[in-house]
């Protein structure tokens, strides 16, 4: 129904002339009726769906650091090219940014400690200015 009330809208819209619009009165009732459509419908998804969702933090910090884009930090310590390929191996072995770090010896061989990793790969304080 939302969607069909956009259409009569925009076809209403369309049909108008400067601001003299003979479909204003169409335009005024499918616009009030798509808001009242969505708005009854809000309260029963807040009721039904989203309330009572919580959050699994482990899940999330795990597909966070999974993410090859928050490699971009490593590029400091290990360069732009090995960063890239600990991004392309964590992806094809589908493990986290930091696994590949420590599996790749990285820290073992002094290129980065394990503070520097630590901080470089830090999801919350990415999501900071």
């Amino acid at each position: 129904q939302v969607t069909g009330n956009d259409a009569t809208v925009a076809a209403a819209g369309a049909a108008g002339n400067f601001e003299l619009n003979v479909m204003l009165p169409v335009i005024a009732r499918n616009v009030l009726e798509s808001v009242r459509l969505l708005a009854n419908v809000s309260r029963l998804l807040a009721d039904r769906t989203v309330d009572g969702i919580t959050a699994n933090r482990e899940r999330a910090r795990e597909y966070a650091e999974s993410s090859p884009s928050v490699v971009t930090p490593l590029n400091k310590y290990i360069g732009y090219e090995e960063a890239a390929k600990v991004a392309k191996k964590a992806l094809a072995e589908q493990k986290t940014i930091r696994e590949v770090v420590l599996e790749s010896g990285y820290v073992e061989r002094g290129d980065l400690t394990a503070e520097q990793l630590d901080e470089a790969l830090d999801v919350l304080r990415m999501t900071h200015p």
